[in-house]
């Protein structure tokens, strides 16, 4: 069985500390079709993502502002049973503000205790404050789908209305809540991969 090894040539061990998973996972920022423009173009999917999510979502806002009135005798004073409201939007605020959380953390301090001033500030702990914000961005984007799937579970699929109406409207909410948390991976994957330029500036 042939050994793996790291960037410097020193074969990886099955028992090596600094692996994570048994099984070797690949680097898709390694794949040559992205050439040496890979973060720019991550970017840009990311942010094609997260475009994504929000067009799905105001499209089914503007389709519920215009709905149709469905002609039931009985419900006469309510003939449009459901609109998107601000049960709807919450969820994909909260997946937004958890993006904008992760991706403004400084990945270099995930790592490390020095704050650049011979210590940590506050007397250290600069990692473990790093994590926490990590973790509350992660736990926003993970509440945002939890609750998009639950808006379209409790009001619009039980409640059983005519013709399954509004159910496109709470699968828009959950396609947008999963278009932004990958959209955060993906330029959280494109703040962490090098670029052409970066390497030149360095020399």
């Amino acid at each position: 069985m042939p050994q793996l090894a790291n960037s410097s040539g020193v074969p990886l061990r099955r028992s090596d500390p600094r692996r994570v998973f048994l099984v070797s996972c690949p680097s898709w920022l390694k794949l040559p079709a992205l050439g040496p423009r890979k973060r720019e173009y991550l970017v840009y999917f990311s942010g094609f993502l997260f475009a994504f999510g929000w067009w799905a979502f105001l499209d089914a806002t503007v389709l519920s502002a215009h709905a149709k009135p469905i002609l039931d005798p009985d419900t006469p004073y309510d003939p449009v049973p459901v609109h998107v409201t601000f049960a709807d939007w919450a969820p994909g605020l909260c997946a937004t503000l958890g993006m904008i959380i992760v991706n403004l953390i400084d990945k270099a301090r995930l790592m490390t205790d020095d704050d650049g001033y011979g210590g940590g500030w506050g007397g250290g702990g600069v990692a473990w404050r790093a994590r926490a914000f990590l973790f509350v961005g992660f736990a926003l984007m993970a509440g945002g789908l939890a609750g998009s799937i639950t808006v379209l579970a409790i009001k619009y699929i039980i409640p059983h209305y005519p013709e399954n109406y509004g159910v496109a409207w709470g699968v828009a909410n959950v396609v947008q809540s999963i278009a932004i948390m990958f959209s955060a991976v993906v330029l959280w994957t494109a703040q962490n991969a090098e670029s052409d330029y970066d390497y030149n500036i360095t020399l």
